[in-house]
């Protein structure tokens, strides 16, 4: 019986030792071995095994193990790390700075991560962080300042206003100059109307379709600044790219983060107007006009603040939340956030909502999949500028009437002047003339990824960005445009498609511990495809009813255009190194375009690139050692040429009913007046370009010092240039034409103070970059952009010939070779008969300073912008010195001007008068006097983040519970008169050169206060 029962409990005992080995779920959190901060994004992995995770926010991780298993630790800059797990529940990891190998990440292109030390060109990567701080709603915007050789120009203080974005200047005299937008591997758009509804940009600047990120789901962000960097991604990052990658579940069992911010915004700046004189014309009072051109105001009459009253303090809050989760097969992220901003100008508002899911998950040891879903909806209420009977009637608005008291008695609009040249009653604009912006829009994409052998990975991506717009302006009956005077409506339907598809097999081979191989040929397919239906009509049929059945037939107009594209290519990327020390990357790709014709639609392109890391080859060859001065040094080239395709339907004429009845030897028909004369002979344009950089870093890292200077040459420009109207059209794109753009950057970055409880950091940006065209084709001495001209059509942007590709194409008076005034038989200035020269909007230097203080758990940051140089032509102050309100205009005594009488030559003796008609005829057209220094030194944010203790927010179940407060353009300095020297007229939608540096009637830009608070359960 004793036998019996050993043998039992013996069995038992041998049958219980694999539960022994069960798996258990362990709890782990990892900090910083400096400073015990935790570290996000770790990744975990259990060795000799696929079973992976990565640490949440706070630094913590759970994983199902076996006991005596390893855990191996790896993350950015820091040193890897293995734990062999015992019988542990919860363990801490403490993880060393690796001051050595600093391998920071950057994603070069269609996912491929690749350590920055090994690129051979120059990249820049900026922190979710550093995106958050700014608290921009657009992403583009929360960039500004962070990035060397980016220049970013926001459009204006409407709500939803677009921003353009620009690296390394302008490679295209008429084309796209923004970088390629590109989340999760999938390029996106980021397009911006030129015109919607037949309202042209500088009327309702459209909004960047960028805005639609939400800055809370981005992970990573890298800039791909060079045509080296961007060359696997084709034609449509001619411009550079930047790279997001949106966040994935993580950190074991499912987080909760929830973040709002409340905002408060107020205008920043105002132009000052004279207070002098009061509303009439010809120095005479006068009650029905809206010019200030009267006699002096009295100390008795009463004097309106219409400009500083008209606005208000705007709202905005901003709310998001997600979940997070994962273990060692899967991982699920899932966000929802909601953004409402009510502008400083009643009634003109932005609305964003956005839902994102993202999976992925292991099949078995060789497969993962996963995908994203990513649904945004956005409304907008615009309110007009430029010389729309918007924002103009408030900067033109006598000082001397009340502008508040717009109605009659009988409820009309009480009117100032009945004439085609007067302004609706801003207020009666809020009212009355609505423009309205909704967009659905829905961002999706799917991963397989397989390894087969050790040795290879296919990768196959496909994704799809879509969205609908809906697009109305309404002008009801009773406004001063006599066309629209018994109403008008305008509606535009579109919708827009990009689908991708991008195949990647990538081969790696390591040759002994010396040489390491690795190549990627890939095949990429994009299609795009737009279509807007618009309708228009005018004169209600029932005066209070806006709707296009509300207008009879015979007053309705319908059109419809379709633009398709389709881009093929296929790619090759190798990258070889020796022993970590010496790289080597050559690129290539081929790409075929539907613009262009059959015999010209393939073209090749290729990238070479290097580096060389300094401090570890001296020390493989024995003649250097650890320096705690110079800790790493690498030199770095690359040169890279690539090519970019024409524009949609531009191969061929587009046929139209118009005749040529409105110039000045009217004949014959237009075939379609409003686009461009088809070319059949077009080719691609070209960019070469070379690149040397240097990245050094001393004292164990704590200072470093990255520069990089670059000369790119843009050869066979398709260039969209005016044709004779003889021709049958206005406009015509050809080949021909160079530009040259050449520069530097810097990046200083400096870990002053690294202690336990206190800390600072600095990073410093610099840039500077010249654009000149080299050469236009035959006799063409400027290229003049359509869609940058400001009100008057005083000035527009323009690249010169042998001069700035940021010009500014302005009328002047009339002067001889000297420079003298050729003045008239009466002594007054003569009108020039061609516009000149008259600035160049590209600044001397940017540059971008941001400190970060930590104490405890107290964190400041705050960000300082400069820019130096760069004109901007100051349109607003055009136009009140039109109206008589700008105090310019306060000298209307006599004046004999310093030139000679050009029918005579002799020196002019005679004075004239200052007066109305010499402001609105003479003085205005010479737009030399609007030209003004765009410089600045404005403090871009201030942010101020507490987090509670540790100890505090355990207590009450959550992980993270953090304050933040943060003043936006708080502080703004410079020589420009106006409202702000950051303004894009016409917005971010004009090609070329853009419409940067023209100050044309619109929202005034806004400092604001936020009050955010983040909570992590």
């Amino acid at each position: 019986m004793k036998k019996k029962l050993l043998l039992f409990f013996t069995g038992m005992l041998f049958a219980s030792l694999p539960l022994l080995a069960q798996k258990r779920l362990i709890n782990g959190k990892i900090i910083s071995a400096k400073d015990k901060t935790p570290l996000p994004g770790v990744s975990i992995k259990i060795k000799d095994s696929s079973v992976a995770t990565s640490s949440d926010a706070e630094g913590k991780f759970q994983l199902e193990i076996e006991p005596n298993q390893v855990l191996l630790f790896s993350y950015v800059g820091f040193k890897h790390k293995e734990i062999t797990i015992g019988s542990s529940m919860s363990i801490t990891v403490e993880l060393e700075g690796n001051e050595q190998v600093l391998e920071e990440v950057a994603v070069t292109a269609f996912g491929i991560q690749r350590e920055v030390r090994s690129l051979g060109f120059a990249t820049q990567n900026v922190k979710p962080k550093e995106i958050s701080e700014s608290n921009q709603p657009n992403l583009v915007n929360a960039i500004q300042g962070k990035v060397a050789g980016v220049q970013i120009t926001n459009s204006g203080g409407s709500p939803g206003s677009s921003a353009n974005i620009m690296i390394r200047g302008a490679t295209s005299l008429s084309g796209n100059n923004q970088p390629l937008l590109v989340v999760d591997g999938i390029p996106i758009d980021n397009t911006t109307p030129v015109a919607q509804g037949g309202l042209t940009a500088t009327e309702a600047p459209a909004t960047n379709r960028g805005f639609d990120i939400n800055p809370e789901d981005i992970q990573d962000l890298t800039v791909l600044k060079g045509p080296a960097a961007a060359a696997l991604y084709g034609i449509r990052a001619a411009s550079g790219a930047i790279v997001i990658t949106t966040k994935r579940g993580a950190g074991g069992n499912a987080t909760i983060n929830y973040t709002n911010t409340f905002s408060l915004d107020d205008v920043n700046k105002l132009p000052e107007m004279q207070h002098r004189y009061k509303q009439g014309e010809q120095g005479e009072s006068a009650d029905n006009v809206q010019v200030s051109w009267g006699p002096s105001l009295s100390s008795s009459e009463p004097l309106y603040d219409n400009l500083g009253k008209f606005f208000k303090n705007g709202f905005a809050q901003n709310h998001d939340v997600s979940v997070s989760g994962s273990n060692e097969k899967s991982s699920v992220y899932t966000s929802a956030a909601w953004y409402k901003q009510n502008g400083i100008i009643k009634g003109n508002d932005y609305d964003r909502k956005s839902f994102r899911l993202s999976g992925d998950t292991k099949i078995g040891e060789k497969l993962k999949v996963g995908g994203t879903a990513n649904y945004v909806k956005s409304d907008r209420t615009y309110f007009t500028q430029g010389s729309f009977n918007g924002a103009m009637g408030v900067y033109n608005w006598p000082v001397s009437d009340d502008m508040k008291n717009y109605l009659n008695p009988d409820g009309s609009q009480r009117r100032l002047d009945v004439t085609e040249s007067g302004n609706d009653n801003p207020y009666w604009t809020i009212h009355n003339k609505p423009i309205t912006s909704n967009v659905d829009r829905v961002i999706a994409s799917g991963n397989i990824s397989y390894d087969p052998v050790e040795w290879l990975n296919l990768t196959y991506r496909a994704g799809t960005d879509f969205y609908s717009e809906k697009f109305k302006s309404i002008t009801m009956p009773g406004t001063v445009v006599q066309a629209y005077q018994n109403g008008y409506i305008t509606e535009a339907a579109t919708t827009n498609q990009i689908t991708t598809s991008t195949f990647l097999a990538t081969f790696k081979k390591d040759i002994k511990d010396d040489f390491h191989l690795s190549f990627t040929a890939g095949h990429n397919l994009e299609t795009s495809f737009r279509e807007t239906a618009n309708l228009n009509g005018t004169e209600f049929v029932d005066p209070t009813l806006a709707s296009i059945n509300n207008v009879k037939e015979e007053n309705r107009r319908t059109s419809k255009s379709t633009i398709r594209r389709r881009i093929i290519g296929v790619f090759g990327d190798f990258n070889a190194d020796w022993k970590k020390i010496a790289f080597l990357n050559v690129r290539g790709r081929n790409d075929w375009s539907s613009t262009l014709p059959t015999k010209n639609n393939s073209f090749f392109y290729p990238s070479v690139s290097g580096s060389v890391i300094l401090t570890d080859l001296l020390k493989e060859l024995g003649s250097y050692q650890d320096d705690a001065f110079i800790s790493y040094a690498k030199v770095r080239a690359a040169w890279a040429q690539v090519g970019k395709d024409a524009l949609p339907h531009k191969l061929y004429s587009i046929l139209g009913t118009y005749i040529n009845d409105f110039t000045i030897d009217p004949r014959g028909y237009i075939l379609y007046v409003n686009d461009y004369y088809g070319n059949p002979n077009q080719k691609p344009e070209f960019t070469n370009s070379y690149e040397y950089g240097a990245e050094v870093r001393f004292l164990n890292n704590r200072i470093g010092l990255d520069l990089t200077y670059y000369r790119t040459t843009s050869d066979d420009q398709i260039l969209g240039t005016r044709t004779p109207p003889s021709s049958g059209a206005f406009l015509i794109y050809l080949n021909g034409g160079a530009i040259r753009n050449e520069g530097v950057e810097g990046i200083l970055n400096i870990t002053a103070i690294q202690k336990t409880d206190f800390s600072w950091n600095a990073d410093i940006n610099f840039s500077k970059n010249k654009a000149t065209v080299l050469s236009l084709p035959g006799d063409l001495d400027r290229v003049e952009l359509s869609d940058a001209w400001v009100y008057g059509n005083y000035a527009q942007g323009a690249a010169f010939l042998d001069n700035s590709v940021f010009g500014i194409n302005g009328s002047v008076w009339k002067t001889n070779q000297q420079g003298q005034l050729l003045l008239d038989n009466d002594g007054k200035p003569q009108i020039a008969a061609e516009y000149a020269q008259i600035g160049d909007r590209n600044p001397d230097w940017l540059a971008g300073i941001t400190n970060t203080f930590r104490y405890k758990d107290f964190t400041l940051s705050f960000m300082w912008d400069f820019r130096v140089g760069g004109k901007v032509f100051n349109a607003t102050d055009a136009a009140m010195t039109f109206s008589g309100l700008s105090t310019q205009t306060l000298d209307r005594g006599t004046k004999v001007f310093d030139g000679i009488i050009e029918s005579t030559g002799e020196q002019n003796t005679k004075a004239i008068e200052l007066n109305q008609d010499f402001y609105q005829t003479l003085y205005v057209n010479n737009s030399r006097f609007f030209v003004e220094n765009g410089g600045w030194a404005r403090l871009r944010y201030a942010s101020l983040t507490y987090s509670l203790p540790k100890r505090v927010i355990n207590n009450i179940g959550l992980q993270n519970l953090s304050f933040t407060l943060t003043g936006r353009n708080l502080l703004l300095f410079t020589p420009y008169s106006g409202v702000d020297p950051e303004v894009s007229g016409s917005g971010a939608g004009v090609g070329g050169s853009g419409s940067f540096g023209f100050d044309n009637l619109g929202v005034p830009a806004t400092k604001g206060v936020d009050l955010g608070l983040r909570v992590i359960f």
